[in-house]
């Protein structure tokens, strides 16, 4: 792992941030993530807000704020996920935005673990070389021989480089690299969109380096349980994204290999056990991986059908 050192780095009050966060039916929820938002102590140029259920409570909830001098709601067409509300927000920023100019990601429902968060991340967008494209305080590499994320957690004060940066942690995007590379892939819908962004911008040349800052963050890599859990639709939408990933970046074999363990053979390992559960979990696995194959992306599984599918 390459490492930097950090501890003579400048300042950040030149650094000009953005965010992005993207709402569905979450109205109190939102209403604390903004408030915890509003007291950063590095405070935001502009906020945009997806909305993916447009509501006039969750407007007047945005308007009311005073996360940024700026705040625009943007009320979305249709249910886009997590990936399309991404993709439209940043879509919105690059209207205003300058290239130097930094964009973060932002939960409606995880509000900013503490006030200094973005204080950090912004003062190693400002010690960053040209190349850096995003920084953000929990990273992974990805394993494209088993199709897994592979934690990256260096020590604090010092840089690791990753493929892909926690979404949920808050991680800022050069605006210079999302006019050079584009958003999100709004076609994922949810899960793994990004780490599909995040292998995007190391293909085309820029770095994504991690710092923790002495925060205790939870990284994925972690192999799935032998027994099934209940079931969610958004198992569908990793395993279909996961599988279409793996196999567009010309590692077929692992991508059979993942949708086979995951989609078919471990539903079938507990049928004798929970046979009502594997079996949903069977039908939608099933049909992740050979969506996944086919490239067949987009909202093919709403959360709601996917519950009225044998879920519980």
């Amino acid at each position: 792992m390459s490492e930097i050192d950090m501890s003579e780095i400048g300042g950040s009050d030149d650094v000009v941030v953005h965010g992005v966060m993207v709402t569905f039916r979450r109205p109190a929820e939102l209403a604390r993530s903004l408030a915890a938002l509003g007291e950063q102590q590095h405070a935001l140029a502009s906020l945009v807000v997806v909305d993916n259920a447009p509501d006039p409570e969750v407007a007047a909830i945005v308007a009311a704020g005073a996360a940024a001098p700026r705040v625009d709601y943007v009320a979305a067409p249709d249910n886009l996920g997590p990936a399309g509300g991404i993709a439209r927000g940043m879509a919105h920023v690059l209207g205003h935005a300058a290239d130097t100019d930094w964009v973060v990601v932002l939960d409606d429902d995880d509000p900013l673990p503490d006030t200094a968060i973005l204080t950090d991340h912004a003062r190693d967008a400002a010690a960053s070389t040209a190349t850096t494209a995003g920084v953000g305080a929990g990273g992974a590499r990805f394993d494209w021989s088993r199709g897994r994320l592979v934690p990256v957690e260096p020590p604090a004060g010092t840089w690791g480089t990753v493929d892909y940066l926690k979404s949920n942690w808050a991680p800022l995007y050069r605006v210079a690299a999302l006019r050079a590379v584009g958003t999100f892939e709004p076609r994922l819908f949810f899960g793994f969109d990004d780490l599909e962004f995040g292998l995007r911008l190391r293909a085309a040349g820029w770095d994504l380096r991690v710092d923790p800052h002495g925060r205790a963050v939870r990284e994925p890599g972690a192999g799935p349980s032998r027994r099934v859990g209940r079931f969610d639709w958004r198992r569908y939408y990793s395993l279909r994204n996961l599988v279409w990933l793996l196999r567009t970046h010309g590692h077929p074999g692992v991508a059979a290999r993942v949708a086979l363990t995951v989609g078919i053979a471990k539903p079938l390992a507990n049928l004798p056990f929970e046979p009502r559960l594997a079996w949903s979990h069977l039908q939608l696995g099933a049909r992740a991986s050979i969506d996944g194959w086919r490239g067949t992306l987009g909202r093919t599984v709403t959360p709601d059908a996917a519950r009225r599918q044998g879920a519980k």
